[in-house]
């Protein structure tokens, strides 16, 4: 799959993307139906995603990206808070020229895509938002765990529970191995970035078009969180992905991609 380098805000942010490259410097060309930007969640990265650019690809232009400190971004830390995550995602829009593009995000990329929704009114085409709610449900024990791997005192967590029951081996080995390519230190300020948002009552400023979707084994908390998310916006109740827990983009890839297409095609009127 493609995949390009831009300097924005003096970091180095790699972003992969389907159809055609460019020249250095120069933006991909997305001329594809609908312009598609996938945000990863906390300790993520942009090959999440490939499953899913591959689907979408045929009729639109999707891409992904690195946040900082992320997969092959530069940088060693995250940034720390989802509004500085959000202003980043800005900047990348502005340096690809992107004009009413679709936000997907997964997890902590969902609260970035509705914080990308509140400091950029009227910009966006649409919100995607999967396995997230109106704010993140983090004890204060599972942020002192990710502390102490960030330290070295720890090994890195892998909850096969946040899987659905029918996940294949191979995909829980990928999901593990994605994990890896995050320094720990990252993947904790992420985690303090999520435990500290707390959109509130500015969430029903947001006038997008929006869905809410998890899968149908994701954790009852989230799917709680996800609901209120749904009644704050005035969207739809959240749909669930059959046979997908809470890391649907490498576990149903090919279904997501689908439900997305129908909400291009049906729910963006």
């Amino acid at each position: 799959m493609p995949n390009k380098y831009f300097q924005i805000d003096g970091v180095a942010t790699f972003v992969r993307h389907t159809g055609p490259s460019t020249l250095p410097d120069q933006p991909p060309v997305l001329t594809q139906g609908r312009t598609i930007v996938c945000l990863h969640g906390a300790g993520g990265n942009a090959n999440l995603f490939a499953g899913l650019l591959e689907g979408l690809a045929q009729d639109h232009s999707p891409l992904a990206f690195d946040q900082p400190g992320h997969g092959r971004s530069g940088g060693l830390d995250s940034l720390g808070a989802i509004d500085r995550m959000a202003s980043f995602t800005g900047a990348l829009m502005d340096k690809l020229g992107l004009v009413d593009p679709i936000l997907v995000g997964h997890d902590m990329g969902a609260a970035v895509a509705l914080e990308c929704a509140l400091q950029n009114p009227g910009r966006l085409g649409g919100l995607v938002l999967c396995a997230a709610g109106d704010r993140f449900a983090l004890s204060g024990a599972a942020l002192d765990h990710a502390r102490r791997v960030s330290q070295g005192k720890e090994r890195r967590p892998f909850d096969p529970g946040q899987f659905s029951p029918e996940t294949a081996p191979d995909t829980l080995k990928k999901a593990f191995m994605e994990g890896m390519k995050t320094d720990p230190r990252a993947t904790y300020g992420d985690l303090q970035a999520c435990h500290e948002w707390a959109p509130g009552d500015r969430l029903a400023k947001i006038r997008v078009p929006a869905v809410v979707l998890h899968g149908e084994s994701e954790l009852d908390e989230i799917k709680t969180r996800a609901t209120a998310l749904a009644e704050a916006l005035g969207c739809p109740a959240p749909e669930a992905i059959p046979a997908a827990g809470h890391a649907l983009l490498l576990e149903a890839p090919e279904a997501l991609a689908e439900r997305i297409a129908a909400f291009l095609d049906g729910g963006l009127a």
